[in-house]
C-alpha cells in the first residue's frame, strides 16, 4: 500500500432506513444467461450490518416522561402565519428537521425522559382554548399560535440546556451543520464513548468533529484528501454538499439507538436490548453479491442491468443464503458492532501500526519468518484494537501495510 493514510468509512453507512424482507418470491421471468451471479459470505459480517429500529423489537423500551401532545406538525402549523404550510409540507419538514432547533426538538423526543420546561405562570389549557376560539389568520390568532409554538419549543430546548448538551447562545434559526451536531452529541456521549484521538482532518481541529468521525456517526464521511466539511450539512457521500437531505439526519438517530448506548436513564446511558423481527435480514444481499464480477450495489437502482439480474434464480438463491447467514449471526454482529464503535480508528498506518508499541512483538515475529500464522497474529491484534472499516479489515491489507509502509 503506497499511502500511509486510509480515510475511514463509517459503520453507520449500512445502518439504513428501510427494511429488507427475507421471504420474497422467486420471479418467474427467465434470467438472462449473460448474468453471472457470485457471492462470498464475509468473515466479518458486522461490517455489513444493515439495521434500523423498524427491523427489531426493543425489549427494554424507554419509559417516557408525561408530555402534552404537541407534534412537529403542530409546531410548523403554528409558525406558519401565511397559511401555506400544507402546500410546502415536505420542504417545511425537511427544513425543520435539518435546522438546529429541529434537530434538538427531535433529540429531546428521542431521549424521552426529560419533563418539558414550561414557565410556572402559563396556563397551557387556556392558551389552547384561546387559539381554537380565535380566527387563525387574524393578527390575534397568529400571535397566539406563535406564542404557543415558542413555549413548546423552549419547553424542549431548556431541558437539553440544563443537561449541558447545548447553550442558549449557540442557538439560532440556522442549519444543523456537522460541527453543531458533533458538538451536541459529543457532550452527550463523551463519558461513555471518549475520544481516543488520531483523526487528522484537514479542515477541522475540533475535538467533537474528530470524535464524530472516529465513532462513525452517519453523515461524517471524510473524502480522500482528509476533508469532512464541518460547516456543511450531514451527507452520506464524501465531499461538499450545501443542501441538507433527509436521510443523514434520520440515520443519526438510528445509529444512536442501535449502536451507541442510546437509552437515557437516571444513572446514565445504557444499550437498548433488541431482538430481530421475523423475516428481517440484517445484511443486504447487494453488498455481497457480484454480477459479472461487479458489485451488485454499484448498479443503477432503477437500471435494466439490476432488474434483469434480480430476476435470476441464482440471485434469489444467493439472497436467501445471505439472509440465513446474517440472521443466525445477528446477536454476535450487533454485539461486535457496538464493541467496535468504542474503539479508536486506524488512520495513519505508519503511526498506528508500524511504529505503535502495542504491535511491536507481533510485527517482529512476522518479519522474522513471514509465516501466515504470524501474519494472522498481526491482523488479529490490529483488528482487536481498532475499529477497522471494510476496506481495512483484511489480512491482505495488513500484509501490504507491513511490506510497503515505513
Amino acid at each position: 500500500m503506497r499511502h500511509k493514510k486510509i480515510v475511514i468509512g463509517m459503520i453507520s453507512s449500512v445502518l439504513c432506513m428501510s427494511s429488507i424482507v427475507v421471504s420474497s418470491p422467486v420471479p418467474t421471468v427467465a434470467a438472462a444467461s449473460s448474468y453471472q451471479i457470485t457471492y462470498k459470505l464475509p468473515p466479518n459480517p458486522e461490517k455489513y450490518l444493515f439495521l434500523n429500529v423498524e427491523m427489531v423489537d426493543i425489549l427494554n423500551p424507554q419509559i417516557r416522561a408525561n408530555m402534552r401532545t404537541y407534534t412537529q406538525e403542530d409546531y410548523l402549523v403554528d409558525m406558519d402565519s401565511g397559511g401555506s404550510h400544507f402546500k410546502t409540507f415536505y420542504s417545511d419538514n425537511l427544513r425543520f428537521m435539518t435546522s438546529k432547533k429541529g434537530f434538538l426538538w427531535n433529540m429531546y423526543h428521542f431521549i424521552g425522559i426529560f419533563p418539558p420546561h414550561y414557565p410556572a405562570n402559563v396556563d397551557l389549557d387556556e392558551l389552547d382554548r384561546r387559539v381554537e376560539s380565535t380566527q387563525s389568520f387574524s393578527d390575534e390568532g397568529r400571535a397566539l399560535r406563535e406564542k404557543r409554538a415558542e413555549l413548546q419549543m423552549n419547553a424542549k430546548l431548556q431541558p437539553l440546556i440544563d443537561a449541558g448538551y447545548v447553550k442558549w447562545e449557540e442557538l439560532d434559526d440556522g442549519m444543523a451543520t456537522k460541527e453543531f451536531i458533533a458538538m451536541v452529541l459529543y457532550r452527550m456521549f463523551k463519558e461513555v464513548r471518549p475520544y481516543h484521538g488520531g483523526i487528522d482532518l484537514k479542515d477541522s481541529e475540533d475535538t467533537a468533529v474528530r470524535w464524530a468521525v472516529e465513532v462513525g456517526l452517519p453523515g461524517f464521511i471524510v473524502d480522500q484528501k482528509g476533508y469532512v466539511y464541518p460547516q456543511l450539512p450531514l451527507n452520506l457521500e464524501a465531499g461538499p454538499e450545501k443542501y441538507a437531505q433527509e436521510q443523514p439526519y434520520l440515520r443519526i438517530f438510528q445509529f444512536i439507538n442501535l449502536i451507541l448506548p442510546g437509552k437515557k436513564t437516571a444513572s446514565g446511558w445504557e444499550y437498548y436490548q433488541v431482538k430481530l423481527k421475523p423475516g428481517m435480514a440484517p445484511m443486504l444481499a447487494d453488498d455481497i453479491v457480484r454480477v459479472n464480477g461487479m458489485p451488485m450495489s454499484s448498479f443503477d437502482f432503477w437500471g435494466v442491468e439490476r432488474r434483469e439480474a434480480e430476476k435470476s434464480p441464482l440471485y434469489q438463491q444467493a439472497k436467501s443464503k445471505i439472509a440465513q447467514y446474517s440472521i443466525s449471526r445477528f446477536p454476535q454482529m450487533l454485539a461486535q458492532a457496538r464493541k467496535d464503535a468504542l474503539k479508536p480508528r486506524a488512520w495513519d498506518w505508519s503511526r498506528d501500526l508500524i511504529h505503535h508499541p502495542r504491535f511491536a512483538k507481533e510485527i517482529a515475529a512476522y518479519r522474522k519468518n513471514k509465516s501466515s500464522k504470524n501474519l494472522n497474529a498481526v491482523y488479529q491484534a490490529v483488528r482487536g484494537y481498532y475499529n477497522l472499516n471494510i476496506r481495512q479489515d483484511s489480512v491482505n491489507v495488513i500484509k501490504s501495510v507491513l511490506e510497503n509502509v515505513k
